[in-house]
């Protein structure tokens, strides 16, 4: 157990009338409950410290009571953007923890099998993320539409969460980036930018995120084809 989640759940969805993704319901519970219960059955969590806003830290706290997870759960205040929120609760993290792991509440697919398999690829590697392979031919484009090249597509991947870091080489990424941190769109950016070794590993198709109305739609479907497996 040498290993802290960090669950950034303090963001509002502007595709999604401004509601808050942690406590969207989806097939009958909020969003962040799927999240904490999968990383609480994973098994290889040593506690959950939720990043919360103030707007919704009464609700946030009340849901984790009443899920009784069977390890600490610590919910903090956190900023405007993710990665002030995220920086947040890395700072609450114990510091003879040797990973962090970083899970987005709005992913709320999220499975057991995948966080075990993100720690794996963590010990072996010190830093890793959770990727997919790109399907559709991606375009880079200038401001005013022109296409500037075609990139190949089978160098690239699609990014997920969850990430997992040695807690010592993020704080030092931290660091190295000044006050550039806050542009990071995530934690392995600033581990890349100061050098560090970032590896991929498998994630999930399904593990999709919160965006729109019909990623919505598309996670209910999904929740309620695994409930209905495991009946």
């Amino acid at each position: 157990m040498t290993c802290s989640a960090v669950v950034p759940a303090a963001g509002r969805g502007q595709r999604l009338g401004g509601r808050e993704k942690p406590l969207l319901p989806l097939a009958g519970r909020p969003a962040l409950a799927w999240v904490l219960e999968a990383l609480s059955a994973s098994g290889v969590i040593a506690e959950i410290i939720v990043v919360a806003s103030e707007a919704n830290r009464e609700a946030v706290e009340s849901l984790c009571t009443a899920l009784g997870l069977s390890l600490p759960v610590q919910v903090v205040i956190g900023g405007a953007e993710r990665a002030l929120s995220v920086r947040a609760g890395v700072e609450h993290v114990p510091d003879d923890r040797r990973y962090v792991l970083i899970h987005d509440a709005a992913r709320p697919l999220v499975t057991l099998e995948l966080v075990r398999r993100a720690i794996a690829a963590a010990l072996r590697h010190g830093a890793a993320v959770a990727a997919i392979p790109v399907t559709d031919t991606i375009k880079q484009v200038a401001r005013d539409g022109r296409v500037v090249t075609t990139p190949e597509r089978s160098t690239l991947v699609a990014a997920q969460t969850p990430q997992v870091f040695r807690l010592d080489w993020l704080r030092e990424a931290y660091r190295r980036a000044g006050a550039q941190w806050v542009i990071a769109t995530d934690e392995a950016m600033l581990l890349e930018r100061a050098g560090f070794p970032v590896y991929v590993f498998p994630g999930d198709p399904e593990n999709l995120k919160l965006t729109t109305p019909l990623d919505v739609t598309i996670a209910e479907l999904i929740l309620e084809r695994r409930m209905r497996g495991n009946a």
